[in-house]
């Protein structure tokens, strides 16, 4: 062997080294990390980590009963080392992957690791097993401690959907929510002071001082009534009936403004499928309005964010993408290039039993058309023209 092959050699296996490392590390990110593609993997770890979320806080309430944690005390304690060891392993392989993802690897390996690990879920994933630590380390009780283990039903949020978008609800109708809250605490007071002028003499207890009418009317704003403070005089009573009335109406304004504004973000999250979206497509120009119809009644709705791989070469292809809006960075054999609206990708998904040939990244927020692979191939046997074009696609 010549001394350049010689030389060329370990050069060639650290390269593979580093590879095979940065090949362990994007499936690691693809499996934890949310918002990635549906994979068994994923499917079994986001179980896992739910199930033993749900189990810790089981766990948390039954401790406080006595004669159980008496008798199993020494379960208890094996299960939260357990606990802690997953979450501290699952907190570790988040931030050791998270440079995977373009938006943190552009600050480099440790100030992007660094970002990432600061973010309000990592933060929640943090506390949610290291103050367990100072508890198994210091010898004297801290039970305040169990505070931050019920953190851990926090990070159920981090496998729903709903919830990021109801905080974005929340976010975008904040000045609404803000003036019904004044609208409120303005009603409260005249509420407060009303009674007090006009029970105050008579029950000095109950309505002498405005904090105790203030007190009166917050509970008889929100309908709770403990009973613990009640009018006696028929202006009293009156005054009574108001504030109920005025509960019913200012608790409904805050309810009201949320379900319109939560219902307005998922129906733009998950767009309606029209006509018109449909027939920008290429794949469809041509085709009878049966063909048409029947498709559009398989085809769903789905919005990506930006730097979201869509599909990995290697993984098995089960749905068809059709680009509507956005852009995306298309991978295969060591060439890449950009896919745009009218583009279709996933064509492997016409072969049952097949694995997508490219991985396919959002480069911005996209809007797509899907259609799963049993769908696809029912269609493709049954209308011949987009069988064809498929085919033509797939030989591209």
């Amino acid at each position: 062997m010549s001394l350049e092959a010689e030389q060329d050699r370990p050069r060639t296996k650290g390269r593979e080294s580093a590879n095979a490392h940065r090949t362990l590390r994007q499936s690691t990110y693809t499996v934890l990390e949310e918002g990635q593609i549906e994979s068994l993997a994923s499917r079994v770890v986001e179980g896992f980590l739910i199930v033993l979320i749900v189990a810790n806080v089981a766990a948390i309430a039954l401790e406080t009963v006595p004669f159980i944690y008496q008798r199993y005390h020494s379960f208890f304690r094996t299960f939260e080392f357990f606990s802690i060891a997953a979450y501290t392993l699952e907190y570790s392989l988040r931030v050791w992957s998270s440079i995977e993802d373009p938006r943190v690897a552009v600050r480099g390996p440790i100030r992007g690791r660094l970002a990432f690990a600061l973010r309000p879920l990592m933060v929640v994933d943090f506390l949610a097993f290291v103050p367990s630590y100072f508890a198994l380390i210091l010898p004297f009780d801290l039970r305040v401690l169990r505070i931050f283990r019920l953190l851990r039903l926090v990070k159920l949020a981090r496998y729903s959907q709903a919830l990021p978008a109801l905080l974005a609800v929340l976010y975008a109708e904040r000045s609404a929510l803000f003036a019904s809250f004044i609208l409120t605490l303005c009603v409260m007071c005249v509420s407060a002071e009303l009674m007090h002028l006009t029970e105050g003499g008579v029950q000095p207890k109950s309505f002498g001082t405005m904090p105790d009418a203030m007190y009166w009317a917050i509970t008889t704003l929100t309908t709770v009534g403990y009973g613990d403070e009640t009018p006696i005089t028929p202006l009293g009573k009156l005054i009574a009936g108001t504030t109920m009335v005025f509960g019913l109406l200012l608790f409904a304004l805050p309810i009201g403004i949320l379900a319109n504004g939560f219902v307005s973000d998922l129906h733009r999250r998950q767009f309606a499928i029209t006509w018109s979206m449909m027939k920008r497509q290429p794949l469809f120009l041509g085709m009878d309005v049966q063909a048409v119809s029947e498709i559009l009644s398989t085809l769903s709705a789905k919005l990506i964010r930006e730097h979201t791989q869509i599909t990995v070469a290697g993984q098995s292809a089960n749905t068809f993408y059709m680009v509507v809006s956005g852009r995306a960075n298309l991978e295969r054999a060591g060439e890449s290039y950009d896919i745009e609206p009218g583009d279709v990708f996933g064509e492997e998904a016409l072969e049952a039993g097949k694995f997508y040939e490219r991985t396919v990244t959002a480069r911005s927020e996209m809007r797509l058309l899907v259609l799963s692979g049993d769908d696809l191939r029912r269609l493709t046997r049954k209308y011949a023209l987009l069988s064809k074009r498929l085919l033509n696609e797939a030989a591209w």
